[in-house]
């Protein structure tokens, strides 16, 4: 009799830990801010690049951070959109731009060295960060099937965060929404009130 009831408890919280509720609740615990809302500050991320330089984001206020991801078999659609931001944003130092790969759920058979000789191999035309726990991605539970622009303004507050494949008008009406943070009114009036 005992036997059986332990039996029962024990399929009983299996039921109740595969239940839709706790799975929910689950998620939630995996990123401890939910899904960061636009106006917001952005979660705190400490990530390492490809050539292990740190980007910390208390560390980049003062310009917008513009922040590219999607899958890895995406990357030839997200290098166009690093491009043009390279182009317009980051060599004449308006704003950093970022790519970073979620590598949370990468092969178990895949050794970190192979990763970063994968990605050195590419080439990519903007700073690259391997986001090992994911935090970029969870924080706004990021669909990897489309490239994700995500824009925190001067103060790392969450902006924008929009999916497009890359094509010039679709870069050009992005782009459009992007420059008003990057002007030089809006950076100065930032500047003066951080004085206070």
């Amino acid at each position: 009799m005992n036997r059986i009831k332990r039996i029962l408890s024990v399929l009983t919280l299996a039921i109740l830990l595969c239940s839709p509720q706790s799975a929910k609740a689950h998620y939630c615990y995996d990123s401890p801010y939910g899904k960061v809302p636009v106006g917001t500050p952005f979660t705190y991320f400490d990530i390492d690049d490809l050539y292990n330089q740190r980007w910390v984001s208390t560390y980049l206020r003062g310009r917008p951070v513009i922040i590219l991801t999607a899958h890895r078999y995406q990357r030839y659609e997200v290098q166009k959109w690093a491009e043009a931001f390279r182009q317009e944003y980051m060599i004449p130092q308006k704003a950093y731009v970022l790519w970073v790969v979620n590598l949370r759920k990468v092969p178990w058979n895949a050794s970190r060295q192979t990763v970063y000789d994968q990605w050195r191999w590419f080439n990519p035309s903007v700073p690259l960060l391997l986001d090992w726990d994911g935090v970029i991605g969870r924080s706004l539970r990021i669909n990897y099937n489309v490239p994700n622009i995500i824009v925190l303004d001067s103060y790392g507050r969450l902006v924008m965060h929009e999916m497009h494949t890359y094509n010039p008008s679709v870069y050009a009406a992005v782009s459009s929404k992007i420059r008003p943070y990057c002007s030089r009114k809006r950076l100065r009036r930032g500047r003066r009130g951080d004085s206070n």
